[in-house]
């Protein structure tokens, strides 16, 4: 048999059977001379063929679906993914901007805070059939939102002789589709083994906000919202069950700013990861382990045990396996489709408003509690259903070049936009790098939503620590503030008398002011002063714009930093446009701190003017 050839090439029946023909006659003459259609041979040619060709089939299928490029199955889509580290994601939620807004008394010519309460997070609002949930703790009292950003407008009510009656008090704050449920499961013995999976029941679970794990089968309600904030009983998502750190509140610390928590890196066994499966479901694995290796090496030192290997990798590195006899809490949320993008003004309905007000007159706080009313100012979007099996193909694609590290600029950036809130923000940052030496320049907002180098402490450190867990080995990073320059401009220009001067000028402020909105800019814009130019010259009644100049304010209400640009005029610190623009360093931004005095827009007149 050995000096016989067959052909490896030949796949499909036709060939497969010519090939079985030809080499039976060349090797087999004397065996076999009937090769017809209607002979017993045909038959065994045939079957032979079939099988062949049916084998080749399912090879040439098993090897398409390891590879990327060629699989069709979904569930090969998914194995690929998991494969390079993908954490493919599931149904998301639409987003929006929703004004909440109460009604305060008012306490001399002030709101009175008494009466501002909190709007606790979990709040449910609706709209056209859509649950939406608050994101955070709303407390009209302060001017910022949990992330540190300004959003309280406050308008006085008065009544027909101007006597002043109330305040409407408006936050604006961010909802996301979707209700939070909790899912309890009692841990049995049978349950308490490696890599424990657990499916949640529904096919529409956004993600797990939070798991607690408590001793003891005998629960009847729930935990309380703030328990599953705490630290007690918890146990911690993470990326992969190697991972042994999660960046967590530290309550040992003090922070210089009430909005912004300072955050630690601590070690935790009690881990767990999450994941979709191809057909929708929502899986969480625990951790495979029971034993610390510690506890292994005081044992061996006691008792000089033999080695067995399988004790020996029972360790807590991919942490530990769920504890028998207790009850399991899962936090989660359900929602998201694209069915949950809605218009504005749809969403103004109050489900379930946690709104505790703490006044001191029980009236006054039901009154307030009563007036509270909501409506989205955007519109509701980024919903969207599971990812189709070419959208995984083309997600695996992005994420192998990533690797969860920061290694360039942009990966800096992006994983501090990453760390959770509740530890703060930058407004503005701005990332350079010098001989390995990772420079980050941060901006904050103030109470009245300008940009300010003042920036927090603990904000600064927190980032400093987040980031040491992704950071190359060799890289040094510094958090530091970065420079505001505040502007003042003088626009001259020249009207149509036919035209409301009065309502000229304020367009002109209010184009002004909105090109240097700190949601318009980013760290080391240059401004473009002939950009400002075309918008006002676009008004209608604008005919010419005579003059633009731009003078750095320093000092006293404003920042202390000066442009890089040369002046003018040194006394008046008058800017001296290059090419009609006024250049910014990359840890420098741009604003005009208060638009109403230092946009001054002059009005030219022609009238008098002789040319003979």
């Amino acid at each position: 048999m050995a000096d016989k050839k067959i052909s490896y090439t030949t796949r499909d029946f036709q060939g497969i059977r010519t090939e079985l023909i030809n080499f039976t006659r060349l090797y087999y003459p004397e065996l076999v001379q009937n090769f017809n259609d209607a002979g017993i041979f045909s038959v065994l040619l045939d079957l032979n063929a079939a099988v062949t060709d049916n084998l080749q089939f399912h090879i040439d299928r098993s090897i398409q679906e390891t590879v990327l490029q060629y699989a069709q199955q979904r569930s090969s889509v998914f194995n690929i993914a998991r494969t390079y580290g993908l954490k493919v994601p599931g149904q998301r939620p639409s987003v929006a901007l929703v004004d909440f807004s109460i009604t305060v008394p008012a306490s001399g010519d002030k709101e009175d805070l008494r009466y501002c309460g909190i709007l606790r997070r979990g709040s449910q609002i609706a709209g056209a059939g859509q649950p939406f949930e608050t994101v955070y703790d709303i407390d009209f009292s302060s001017a910022v939102n949990a992330e540190g950003f300004p959003n309280r407008l406050k308008v006085p009510n008065f009544d027909s002789t101007g006597k002043l009656l109330n305040y409407t008090i408006t936050k604006r704050e961010v909802v996301v589709n979707g209700i939070t449920k909790v899912f309890k499961r009692v841990i049995t013995p049978n349950d308490v083994r490696p890599f424990f999976e657990l499916f949640l029941p529904e096919k529409n679970v956004l993600g797990v906000t939070s798991v607690l794990i408590k001793e003891g089968t005998q629960y009847v309600t729930i935990p309380q919202p703030q328990e599953f904030l705490s630290q007690n009983n918890r146990w911690y998502e993470v990326k992969a069950l190697m991972e042994d750190r999660v960046f967590i509140e530290d309550p040992t610390k003090t922070s210089d700013n009430p909005g912004v928590k300072v955050g630690k890196y601590v070690s935790t066994t009690n881990k767990f990861i999450t994941e979709y499966t191809p057909e929708g479901f929502f899986k969480m694995t625990f951790g495979g382990g029971n034993t610390s290796a510690e506890d292994q090496l005081r044992e061996f030192a006691r008792d000089g045990l033999a080695f067995d290997l399988n004790k020996y990798t029972n360790t807590l590195t991919l942490g530990s396996t769920l504890k028998p006899n207790s009850t399991m809490f899962v936090q989660y949320r359900v929602g998201g489709g694209s069915q949950s993008n809605l218009g504005v003004n749809v969403i103004n309905q109050i489900s379930n408003a946690l709104f505790s007000v703490n006044g001191p007159s029980e009236n006054t706080n039901r009154s307030v509690i009563n007036s509270l009313n909501v409506n989205n100012v955007t519109a509701a979007i980024g919903g969207a259903n599971n990812p189709s099996t070419e959208e995984v193909r083309q997600m695996v694609t992005f994420n192998f070049s990533a690797q969860n590290r920061a290694v360039t600029i942009n990966d800096y950036e992006s994983i501090i936009r990453t760390m959770p809130s509740q530890f703060g923000a930058p407004a503005k940052v701005t990332i350079t790098e010098e001989n390995n030496k990772i420079k980050i320049k941060l901006l904050s907002y103030d109470s009245d939503g300008k940009l300010t180098e003042v920036t927090s402490n603990t904000l600064k450190q927190n980032i400093a620590n987040y980031l040491s867990n992704y950071r190359m080995i060799n890289d040094y990073i510094s958090v530091e503030s970065a420079n505001v320059i505040d502007l003042a401009t003088n626009v001259d220009v020249v009207l149509d008398a036919s035209q409301n001067q009065g309502s000229i000028v304020t367009q002109v402020i209010d184009i002004i002011t909105q090109y240097f909105s700190p949601s318009n800019k980013q760290m080391g814009d240059n401004i473009y002063v002939s950009e400002i130019r075309k918008r006002i010259q676009n008004i209608e009644g604008v005919i010419s714009i005579s003059d633009i100049q731009f003078f750095n304010k320093v000092g006293g209400q404003y920042s202390s930093s000066q442009t890089s640009q040369r002046y003018s005029d040194p006394t008046t610190k008058q800017i001296e446009l290059i090419a009609d623009t006024i250049f910014a360093e990359p840890t420098q931004m741009y604003q005009i701190r208060f638009p109403n005095k230092d946009i001054n827009v002059r009005v030219l007149n022609f009238k008098g003017i002789n040319f003979s």
